[in-house]
């Protein structure tokens, strides 16, 4: 079995980087060849396998490459990169090998996903996020500061000036986006990787119908350790970008009422508002990555009360590990994996009185105590190792290849 990876970066720069670069180095020592086709540098150290051969497109990120009018052109469909694509999957054996997408909209653009329908090649893609369908890749209405109610790519679409940034910015998301359907219309049996069962319920409906679908989380590695003594810590923990998504400033309204100390590690633009909301609000920076799991571990609860619908923040499933329950909202992909009530709290997104009153039971020492040993032992029942991850990536592989050779005889 071969598997050529596209990924934008060639190392760790966020979530996705880092699934594709684990993912990549687990799948070359269980027996797989990988090439590993990346853009923007440096490569990974982890790259260095005698099974995977790196495939370096010399890209930058689309906003560093020049004008605002060349970076736009780039990001909507970067020719040079599909020529290189084109030209590396032409390369491969037939038979045994398989393209997986992890991430293109940064330096390859859709021209990644017409490169690989043009191969012939049975096609996976990761949904690290919802650029597949959606312009912005969040479904989320950044100027409502609310979920998205459009039908993607519809005429209520197209004219929502809902971006981050400008509706200019979003004018060109929709020509990007235009290109990457057409893109994805060549591809013959797509093979979506979900990283959660509720992101899959939720993106399924706006993908091709002729697609098929898995769920496939990703790999969190922990030591375990001893569950953290949750009844004796006193704080909320929030660790994430202070962004209006992410809803940090709900949680800084809803500990002021619950009366409930709140720490938020990270940065991001609400920082001024969730000190404004909140005075008594402990607001720290980022602590390196060996101190996430020290962090989360003086946590009395760990809270994500993201407004858009978060596919699989890894976050939870740390401090599951640790034995700290969460409070989350019910439309993000970990909310699949708590039992309401038993090792952690749903609430609705955005509702700072339910969230509130979720605080208020998380301060009795016996429910923070019985939820955070529920969610521990829970958690170390099926860990999210990178083992579990490559063997359940390996599954949805065989079964794909074994479809596209089917399909082939049937032509």
């Amino acid at each position: 079995m071969r598997v050529v990876v596209v990924s934008d970066f060639g190392a760790v720069n966020g979530g996705a980087a880092k699934v594709a670069i684990e993912s990549a180095r687990g799948l070359a020592e269980l027996g797989v060849d990988v090439v590993f086709a990346c853009a923007i540098g440096p490569v990974s150290d982890r790259l260095d396998h005698p099974r995977i051969t790196v495939a370096r497109y010399p890209g930058e990120e689309v906003w560093q490459v020049g004008s605002k009018i060349v970076a736009a052109r780039q990001g909507i469909w970067n020719a040079a990169a599909h020529d290189f694509l084109s030209a590396l999957l032409a390369e491969q054996p037939r038979r045994e090998t398989l393209v997986h997408l992890h991430q293109w909209t940064k330096a390859f653009s859709p021209a990644a996903i017409a490169a690989a329908g043009a191969s012939g090649l049975p096609v996976a893609i990761t949904m690290h996020d919802y650029f597949s369908f959606c312009p912005t890749g969040a479904y989320f209405d950044f100027k409502a500061g609310a979920a998205c109610q459009q039908s993607p790519m519809s005429v209520g679409c197209i004219t929502a000036n809902c971006d981050r940034a400008s509706y200019v910015h979003k004018v060109v998301r929709v020509a990007r986006q235009w290109r990457s359907d057409e893109a994805m219309r060549s591809l013959t049996a797509p093979l979506f990787i979900h990283v959660s069962d509720f992101a899959r319920r939720f993106a399924e409906p706006f993908l091709p119908k002729r697609a098929r679908h898995v769920v496939v989380e990703n790999m969190m590695e922990a030591q375990r350790r001893a569950p953290a003594d949750v009844a004796s810590n006193k704080h909320a923990l929030f660790l994430g970008r202070f962004t209006q998504e992410k809803a940090g400033d709900v949680l800084a309204r809803a500990a002021l009422i619950a009366d409930m100390p709140v720490r938020f590690v990270g940065e991001g633009p609400l920082t001024g508002e969730i000190a404004r909301i909140n005075p008594r609000a402990d607001i720290r920076g980022w602590v390196s990555a060996d101190h996430v799991f020290d962090e989360i571990a003086q946590a009395r609860c760990l809270v994500l009360p993201s407004l858009w619908y978060e596919p699989g923040p890894l976050v939870i499933a740390e401090a599951r590990s640790l034995g700290v329950p969460v409070v989350l909202a019910r439309t993000t992909g970990p909310a699949s994996w708590i039992a309401d009530g038993e090792d952690g709290i749903l609430v609705e997104g955005g509702d700072v009185d339910g969230l509130s009153e979720a605080l208020m039971r998380m301060q009795s020492d016996e429910v923070a105590a019985r939820m955070g040993a529920a969610a521990y032992r829970r958690y170390w029942d099926d860990p999210l190792t990178t083992g579990r991850h490559v063997e359940r990536t390996v599954a949805a592989y065989r079964n794909l290849l074994t479809v596209a050779t089917d399909q082939a005889a049937s032509a």
